[in-house]
């Protein structure tokens, strides 16, 4: 479960930025919120902005923490990095850091993990890590710190508390931050290298978990050929094709036509990798004509199977899904459907969240959303900075529950709308060619 995110320096990022999945102080939709031990926790926001205001940058942001978590690295020519997006705010006179922390439960415990990555703007491959923490926190206030690392050292707690969550004495502990220090990188993570190795595999264990099973980000939310490759031994049982009771549940439900929707098995082109492919199923004449997905279905019922495959285990273990523009030629009464689910506690038992950016005015509705749900990015034209902000935080009396948030969001009252004159464009360009 998410609890804050924190980032700075980032692309169009310039200061500090949060978002927070901690509810505020209105009382509307109360049923609609996650309860954990007192704290009362958003399972679900929305937010808007205009074209290159940088919604996306917030995505592309918990990516790439993800990324760099799960990898343990910021080395570019490693096997696990895919791609680092690495540059820092372009517009800033000062050499500065870039920041992610991130606030989060999982297994039971909570943390708050954050590093920071210095690099040129526009050079990629410069970066490297000045700072790292980790802490968790006792109870609903008590944060014990279990290590910070400053440029190329690191300091492991030794007090009572910390000594006893990492299961080590003091002078032990010691002897093991020397060796550390000895060989400490500045492309490494400390704590997906080092403390999980030697210090505690359990924490680090649990800390990775949450980014590689409990946090799905979409941050290129575009068709793809969908396929899923396995190793033979982890190859679904079923020969023919596997059934994916969600994935039919979509298609049933969405009303996508009489056809099923399935992964057909198929055979292994080599001993070690199998796959199952996505296609549609037909019947005709007492017979099963499959064809691939991508063939027969449209691009909107593409992306919401996409959608589908991992939406089982995100409402079965919990989870949150961050996607980006993940209503683009999808119904928006489809999406209602699906933040409602995330917004029904009955449904919802294993605390599930969603993140997604949109331009689509619809969901500005006090019926589907909370005020602290709507958030808006807006980018500041002289520094070119983007700034994020909710509803919530215009206040109960220049926002009330009773108004109409669509109708205010196109009056302009909440900016994070563009205002573009084309005709003065087109005026413009007429006049140079009578000339």
């Amino acid at each position: 479960m998410l609890l804050n995110y924190r980032f700075s320096n980032f692309r169009s990022f310039k200061e500090d930025s949060s978002l927070s999945m901690r509810a505020g102080s209105q009382r509307t939709l109360n049923e609609n919120l996650i309860r954990d031990n007192g704290n009362r926790i958003l399972p679900s926001t929305v937010i808007y902005g205009a074209n290159a205001s940088g919604k996306s940058n917030i995505i592309m942001s918990l990516a790439l923490m993800r990324e760099i978590i799960i990898s343990g690295t910021i080395e570019l020519g490693s096997p696990d990095i895919n791609n680092l997006e690495l540059y820092p705010f372009a517009y800033s006179d000062k050499e500065k850091p870039m920041l992610f922390e991130i606030e989060f439960k999982n297994e039971n415990k909570h943390f708050i993990y954050g590093f920071e990555i210095l690099c040129e703007v526009f050079n990629k491959g410069s970066g490297r890590i000045v700072s790292e923490s980790l802490s968790v926190v006792v109870g609903k206030s008590n944060c014990v710190k279990l290590f910070e690392r400053n440029q190329d050292k690191v300091v492991i707690k030794k007090d009572n508390r910390a000594l006893e969550l990492l299961g080590f004495n003091g002078k032990l502990i010691g002897e093991f931050e020397k060796k550390i220090n000895t060989n400490l990188d500045s492309l490494e993570l400390f704590l997906s290298r080092a403390f999980k190795s030697i210090i505690s595999n359990e924490l680090a264990e649990t800390v990775i978990d949450f980014f590689k099973n409990k946090l799905i980000v979409v941050s290129d939310f575009t068709l793809r050929k969908t396929n899923l490759t396995f190793s033979v031994e982890d190859m679904p049982k079923k020969d023919f094709f596997l059934w994916n009771r969600i994935l039919d549940g979509f298609v049933k439900n969405a009303d996508f036509g009489p056809q099923n929707i399935a992964f057909k098995s198929n055979k292994a082109e080599s001993e070690e990798l199998a796959s199952m492919e996505l296609v549609s199923i037909y019947h005709k004449n007492n017979k099963l004509i499959m064809i691939p997905a991508e063939l027969m279905e449209s691009r909107g019922t593409l992306k919401l199977l996409d959608f589908a495959i991992p939406f089982e285990s995100i409402f079965t273990t919990g989870g949150v899904f961050v996607l980006d523009e993940f209503d683009a030629a999808i119904h928006p009464e489809l999406i209602k459907g699906i933040i409602a689910l995330f917004n029904d506690r009955v449904v919802n038992t294993h605390q599930a969240q969603l993140i997604f950016t949109t331009h689509n005015p619809i969901y500005l509705n006090n019926k589907i959303f909370r005020r602290d749900q709507i958030r808006f990015v807006e980018k500041d034209k002289e520094t070119f900075d983007s700034s994020l902000y909710t509803l919530a935080d215009f206040g109960s009396v220049n926002v009330r529950n009773d108004q109409n948030y669509l109708i205010n969001y196109f009056k302009g009252n909440y900016g994070a709308l563009p205002f573009t004159d084309f005709s003065q464009l087109l005026r413009n360009n007429n006049g140079e060619k009578e000339g």
